[in-house]
């Protein structure tokens, strides 16, 4: 008889891969965390260990291993404020060891190098992190997609960065932390949210209305990737509030800064003096910009005309509204591309810019025009132009914001004539078509007269309407909206 011995194979010790919040843990870590409880996750990759032991500031933690996984637990840690040690120990066949030390910080304030991971997108509508000074918002039972739009259960994950080397330039200060949101590529929000942070509490009140949130791809704030999200700002919670949706890129910075610029039209001796607290919020968050473009005089261009496309372009952004994303234009005359931009989009007060892109990296003229058409705020000509460089009256202006705000007019536009006529001396030359639509902007104070003598107004409705005026209308009906 032939006796045959097998050689069994080496037992190996346990091999033990710890995470928190799906991120491994190594021996001598130190893992940053913003909640009091985390959960620990323990894998056992040799599938040696029959149980594991968990200390957390020596006191022992107990263990639940997860059904239909035999080498897997899963423990909830009550963490301490500062540093918590922890050690994660196995012992396998043959009196093998398996062991990972490391430390948890347990910290209430955002410092940098902080995370919060949230493994999937929760249906009650808010991710809260770092003690409230970041907020995700989104419509309740909102999901994620994939650029294909079918719907991903994605983790998020927000981290605080060191403060940037960059600003966007001399005029614009960093007032809060800088907070990277990271999704897995090409994910949105099926519905888009809003995204508060919190700002430095010591920035006066006074100058608060100038602040907003700025988004960079890349963490480099003085490249010209980056883009203004604008947002309200809440003075008691020191807080700014801002439309958000993913960018579609792996991960995306988000900070507060300060606009703080002196622009000569504002000076005491300008005309345009009374519009500075109007224009300088307006500016601030991305809705308005000196024009031209590229000019170098420190002036703002208060004082010019406004012509049709950029009142439309104002009113759209300051709005909010969803924009058109074709690529072709339903207008003669206003180009989806740069190729066939005749320099006339900004009249002839503007010759010299490079209008084609209005304050945005990432739309053109067309989508402006387009999307205003759609909603009914603004309307094209018979011929199919929009005429975009064209000036704007007073009392054109006044039925264009009038439709903005969705006013409710009187039908009765001889009524309204009357009722003008107790408000403006020169009521007698305002259009009939424009009468309602003036009398109820007057009355909801978004728009108002010019000085005509002694305790007297006049409305001119004839005359252009100039920056000034029009940013001034814009601010006051996304104040009124809560919007700015």
């Amino acid at each position: 008889m032939t006796l045959v011995l097998f050689a069994q194979p080496a037992l190996a010790a346990p091999n033990l891969v710890v995470s928190i919040g799906g991120n491994t843990v190594n021996t001598n870590d130190a893992k940053l965390v913003s909640s009091k409880t985390v959960t620990l996750s323990v894998y056992d990759s040799n599938g040696e260990a029959q149980s594991v032991n968990i200390t957390v500031n020596n006191k022992k933690v107990a263990a639940k291993s997860v059904t239909g996984q035999v080498y897997n637990w899963q423990a909830n840690l009550s963490l301490t404020t500062g540093i918590n040690n922890v050690t994660v120990s196995a012992n396998g066949l043959n009196n093998s060891t398996g062991i990972v030390n490391f430390q948890i910080m347990y910290v209430t304030t955002p410092v940098p190098g902080l995370t919060y991971d949230v493994p999937s997108l929760p249906a009650s509508g808010k991710i809260e992190a770092f003690n409230r000074t970041v907020t995700l918002t989104y419509p309740r039972g909102d999901v994620l997609v994939d650029g294909s739009g079918q719907i991903t259960n994605s983790s998020v994950a927000f981290t605080v960065y060191d403060p940037p080397t960059t600003r966007p330039d001399n005029y614009h200060f960093l007032a809060s932390q800088v907070i990277q949101i990271s999704v897995p590529q090409a994910v949105y929000l099926l519905q888009p949210g809003q995204l508060t942070l919190s700002y430095d509490p010591n920035i006066s009140a006074a100058v608060a209305d100038q602040l907003a949130i700025w988004y960079s791809p890349d963490n480099d704030w003085s490249d010209d990737d980056n883009y203004i999200l604008g947002g309200r700002t809440d003075v008691r919670n020191h807080t700014v509030t801002a439309p958000f949706q993913f960018n579609g890129k792996t991960e995306g910075y988000y900070a507060v800064f300060l606009a703080d610029r002196v622009f000569k039209d504002f000076t005491s001796q300008s005309e345009a003096a009374w519009a500075y607290s109007s224009v300088m919020p307006m500016w601030a968050k991305g809705l308005v910009e000196p024009l031209p473009i590229d000019r170098t005089d420190n002036n703002f261009g208060a004082g010019n005309n406004i012509n049709r496309l950029e009142f439309t372009t104002i009113l759209i952004k300051g709005l909010g509204l969803p924009i058109i994303e074709k690529t072709s234009s339903v207008f003669s005359d206003v180009y989806a591309t740069p190729e066939g931009n005749n320099g006339s989009y900004f009249g002839s007060n503007y010759s010299s810019a490079n209008g084609f892109k209005i304050y945005d990296q990432s739309h053109t003229p067309v989508q402006y025009a387009e999307t205003a058409a759609r909603y009914g705020i603004i309307a094209g000509y018979p011929d199919g132009t929009f005429k975009p460089a064209n000036s704007l009256t007073r009392q054109e202006a006044a039925v264009i914001l009038a439709r903005a705000a969705n006013l409710k007019l009187l039908s009765d536009g001889d009524k309204a004539k009357t009722d003008l006529e107790r408000i403006f001396t020169d009521a007698s030359a305002i259009q009939p078509w424009a009468a309602p639509s003036i009398l109820a902007a007057y009355r909801a104070r978004l728009i108002a007269g010019l000085p005509d003598g002694d305790k007297k107004i006049k409305f001119a409705p004839n005359d252009p309407l100039t920056r000034a005026q029009a940013i001034t209308m814009v601010y006051r009906l996304l104040e009124k909206q809560k919007k700015i």
